[in-house]
């Protein structure tokens, strides 16, 4: 099947999963490794979810790749945040501009008054960097590693993303030499978030 066939295919998909049940075995053979080791860092990355996106920090569950590549342009267009937090749950808006946000959020307050509505007890705004995007089953950041894909789509074919999670993987287990320090690098070249990793993949890896 053409490539472009199979990537309009792909992101026409629903929300169900398409993680093979052999997935992590085939590739995990293909490059001679574990697919318990592969499991469970698609289990810290994303929880096994092959449409996951983490936007600066901010993470999003979209029903399907579709969704989850329009989410991203739309984040693209307006990088700034604004999350309002109630009592019973949170919303997170976008817009194109801080001054967009901080005029959203002060209607916001002023229409709970009026509606005699409790108001968002707590509030964050901030730009996110758009840049820095994490894709799919293995959370490949676009801003590192986008230079090796045609576009963000082919990301969220899950095959194509843990190959590449793995050879990337592979990279770093011959610069590191030891697995656990190739795993860290894997997430964060930051030794604070590869402490951090760590301890949450060792408890991952151990249930494998």
């Amino acid at each position: 099947m053409p490539r472009l066939l199979t990537l309009i295919l792909l992101l026409a998909l629903p929300g169900a999963s398409t993680l093979g049940a052999d997935l992590f075995e085939r590739t995990a053979a293909r490059h001679e490794l574990q697919p318990e080791l592969l499991r469970a860092i698609a289990k810290v990355e994303s929880n096994l979810y092959p449409w996951a996106v983490n936007i600066n920090w901010e993470s999003f569950r979209p029903e399907s790749p579709y969704q989850a590549v329009r989410l991203i342009r739309k984040v693209r267009q307006n990088p700034w945040l604004l999350r309002v937090d109630y009592a019973n749950g949170s919303n997170r808006l976008f817009f194109p501009s801080g001054p967009a946000a901080q005029k959203a959020l002060a209607g916001l307050r002023r229409r709970a008054v009026l509606m005699g509505i409790e108001p968002p007890h707590q509030w964050e705004i901030r730009k996110l960097d758009v840049r820095s995007v994490d894709i799919g089953l293995m959370q490949i950041n676009w801003k590192f590693h986008g230079e090796h894909f045609e576009s963000m789509e082919e990301l969220f074919d899950p095959a194509t993303n843990l190959d590449y999670a793995v050879r990337f993987l592979g990279q770093l287990l011959k610069q590191h030499g030891d697995l656990e320090t190739a795993v860290a690098h894997y997430h964060s070249s930051t030794l604070h978030f590869q402490e951090i990793y760590l301890k949450n993949f060792r408890a991952v890896y151990e249930q494998q």
